[in-house]
């Protein structure tokens, strides 16, 4: 079952053609990366797909869904989530506390059960904290649980990033250059976490990342992207040895 399908996906803004005629196909499972030169719409494509931009043209299907125009919200809700280039998190909040934010549509009470605080508050609670506390023991957080976000090394923040996408339960992931400011042993860990996640989690991955040393070690296919257009989509070996792809990244 195709998780993702996305037809002929556009988007204007002024007289500039950012992302034209973008085509992308992604399975239940697959990780799949999306990789082009700076400037070549990635992360258009990304904003278009959560809802943050709406497309001039084209289709995005959700399990079948079109999902156009719907609020950042609603396809939270329907199954994406993502992490962002620049990392955001509540900085001033506890590492567990960032994760419950994640978790935070899926466990509800009225305003009667948090003014009384009854026993159906207090055991949704003790649920919210339960789950978050698992989460970061896939990511080997959970010794951090206290410590403010902030205060976290750089590749155990973005990891946390990673660790709250998840708490929405999503069937598709979408990582922005997570491997971004990451020194190579923090890149490979980031590897093997990538991989847990979708084994662990049972959940498509879509990524853009200029490391080619890690799409290539993860991506089972690829699509490049230059001036907004697909220049290629195909496995990492036949991307890595395109003479386009290399032009594009290289020049003349």
């Amino acid at each position: 079952m195709n998780v993702l399908e996305v037809k002929d996906l556009g988007i204007n803004f002024g007289g500039l053609r950012a992302v034209d005629h973008f085509n992308l196909t992604i399975k239940k499972g697959e990780l799949y990366g999306l990789i082009g030169p700076n400037g070549a719409g990635k992360t258009t494509v990304f904003n278009m797909l959560t809802g943050v931009y709406a497309p001039s043209d084209g289709k995005i299907l959700l399990q079948g869904k079109n999902i156009n125009n719907l609020s950042c919200h609603k396809i939270s809700q329907l199954g994406i989530a993502r992490t962002f280039q620049n990392i955001r998190l509540f900085k001033d909040l506890s590492v567990i506390d960032n994760v419950k934010i994640g978790l935070h549509e899926r466990y509800k009470y009225n305003l009667v059960d948090s003014l009384l605080r009854t026993k159906r508050y207090f055991n949704l609670e003790q649920q919210i904290e339960d789950e978050a506390m698992e989460l970061l023991e896939v990511f080997r957080l959970h010794t951090y649980a206290r410590v403010k976000a902030c205060n976290l090394p750089y590749g155990k923040q973005r990891e946390l990033e990673i660790a709250r996408a998840l708490a929405t339960h999503p069937i598709l992931l979408l990582l922005d250059e997570p491997a971004a400011g990451m020194n190579p042993q923090e890149t490979q860990e980031l590897m093997e976490v990538i991989k847990k996640v979708r084994k662990n989690f049972d959940v498509s991955i879509l990524l853009i990342e200029h490391d080619m040393k890690l799409v290539m070690g993860i991506c089972e296919r690829i699509t490049v992207l230059n001036y907004g257009s697909v220049l290629l989509c195909g496995t990492p070996e036949e991307v890595v040895n395109d003479p386009q792809v290399i032009k594009a990244y290289l020049g003349d």
